[in-house]
């Protein structure tokens, strides 16, 4: 048979999750395509492909533009289709509006291979677990315990008629789940649905992964690695040791990381530092203590309460050579104008190579989403779940126009302005209180945000990457939706996508 794998977005990461599917299918012997809709005309790879099955994946920000493409390109062939990812698992109640034959919820290599072999056998798949269809909603199967037993995933479908297959970042998953649950986080959801039914969090074998690392760096461009887990580490233990051996002696490739900024320590940071760890992604959210702990439900505990031991974590890393990009969430209820700005007081006394913003937009499903709502806090005429990539001034109702502007100025001008010295710095906090956003803000956070981001985080080259992307777009890529307009200042400028 022949299967369209179908995502809304490509952007700057490899998408593991088709790949992982893919896996599946060139294991049954099946031949597979990848499109990409802001790159590709689904379309036009139905009429010459004529797939048997066109499989989605999606987030929820790509809802309207898989529906839409969805419908056009069945006028024109007949296939089956089926949709997975986090829209599909956390809003199952869209599936009748989506026009697929199928959704399928939670982790998806079990259920696609059993739904492969049901349409090749031309058998119901309606009581298949884990999928969702017109006749039958079923429960959930058992999370994968050892999954090293999966198929390798098939990177080729993904980055080889790409621009990624130029690129000079490379992304890998080492792990699946996330131990905590943030309520702004789909892992707070899966551990309620998976509850009882397997260990959450699981880990790659080293040997398998250096395996994948290896056959991906002998067929394409990989001067840097993206290590995408939720959490990369806690502590260090056997498996940490034998990857830092193995990953600096085979693969020898600087790399990126997120952990947790309350859970660090020397032993940590030298098994780190020994595998080439280049920088680390952290999550501050907000210096309001109580919010953290009872809003986004960091986690208590004392190590997560003392912002004072949290900056001497982050000049820990700095001691080690490496590099540390901090995420602040903005206007998070229950938080002040002021906090926001202490972010960047943060970020100044820590000494943060890049200090980065996003805004609270509670996505459908998560905990936090029914916390704004029940409140009030969400205008849905306004709310639309946008997750572009481009921060916007909060749609929460809760907050002044006034503290919303502030707010988006932190996001504009936050990261520059902590790297000041203090007669310049004072005169940035001022410019945030009192001039309103504009276009030269906005100008100053992409230009300073690119730089470091490219040089202090990644390590990329940006012209290669700028080159990589507009030669290797494939056989039916029209490139669409690279540009957008942003909300408050008019202004269009590239998507940063999830590069940041």
């Amino acid at each position: 048979m022949k299967i369209l794998y179908t995502i809304d977005e490509l952007g700057y990461a490899d998408h593991i999750a088709i790949a992982y599917l893919g896996g599946v299918s060139r294991d049954l012997g099946h031949e597979s395509f990848f499109c990409t809709i802001d790159r590709m005309d689904l379309t036009d790879m139905v009429k010459e492909i004529k797939p048997d099955i066109v499989a989605y994946s999606f987030h929820n920000s790509g809802f309207d533009d898989i529906v839409k493409a969805h419908a056009e390109a069945k006028r024109h062939h007949d296939f089956v289709s089926i949709a997975g990812g986090p829209d599909p698992t956390f809003a199952p109640h869209r599936f009748k509006e989506s026009g697929m034959d199928a959704y399928c919820v939670g982790e998806g290599e079990g259920p696609w291979k059993d739904f492969i072999m049901a349409i090749e056998n031309k058998e119901s798949y309606h009581d298949i677990p884990n999928l969702i269809t017109e006749k039958k909603i079923n429960p959930v199967r058992n999370l994968i315990k050892n999954i090293d037993e999966l198929p390798m995933p098939d990177r080729d479908l993904t980055i080889k008629d790409t621009y990624l297959a130029k690129a000079t970042k490379k992304t890998f998953y080492l792990t699946r789940g996330c131990p905590f649950k943030c309520t702004y986080c789909y892992n707070s959801m899966y551990h309620e649905m998976y509850k009882g039914k397997g260990k959450f969090v699981r880990r790659f074998s080293v040997d398998r992964m250096i395996a994948e690392m290896k056959d991906v760096k002998s067929k394409y461009k990989m001067d840097f690695i993206r290590i995408g887990d939720d959490l990369f580490a806690i502590k260090v233990d056997e498996w940490l040791e034998e990857f830092a051996e193995k990953y600096s002696k085979e693969i020898g490739v600087p790399f990126t990381c997120y952990l947790r900024l309350d859970l660090v320590g020397h032993r940590l940071l030298k098994a780190l530092k020994k595998a080439g760890c280049y920088s680390v992604k952290l999550s501050l959210d907000s210096v309001n203590v109580d919010a953290r702990e009872n809003i986004l439900k960091r986690g208590a505990g004392k190590r997560n309460r003392d912002l004072n031991k949290l900056i001497e974590n982050v000049k820990m890393f700095h001691d080690y050579g490496i590099n540390t990009w901090v995420n602040y969430m903005l206007a998070v209820p229950g938080t002040t104008m002021q906090d926001d700005i202490d972010t960047i007081h943060f970020s100044r006394k820590a000494k943060v190579t890049l200090p980065h913003y996003s805004t609270l937009v509670p996505t459908l499903g998560t905990e936090i989403y029914q916390y704004t709502s029940d409140r009030d806090m969400i205008n849905f005429n306004d709310h639309n779940n946008d997750m572009s990539g481009v921060a916007q001034p909060s749609k929460l109702t809760c907050f002044s126009e006034k503290r919303k502007q502030v707010s988006f100025n932190v996001y504009l001008l936050g990261p520059l302005v902590s790297k000041l010295p203090w007669p310049f710095y004072h005169l940035g906090i001022a410019a945030i209180k009192w001039i309103p956003p504009n276009r030269l803000f906005l100008w100053i956070r992409n230009t300073f945000f690119e730089y470091y981001n490219e040089n202090k985080i990644f390590k990329l080259d940006p012209d290669e990457d700028h080159q990589a992307q507009q030669g290797g777009r494939g056989n039916f890529v029209a490139l669409k939706k690279d540009y957008i307009e942003n909300p408050f200042t008019g202004e269009t400028h590239r998507k940063i996508h999830s590069k940041e």
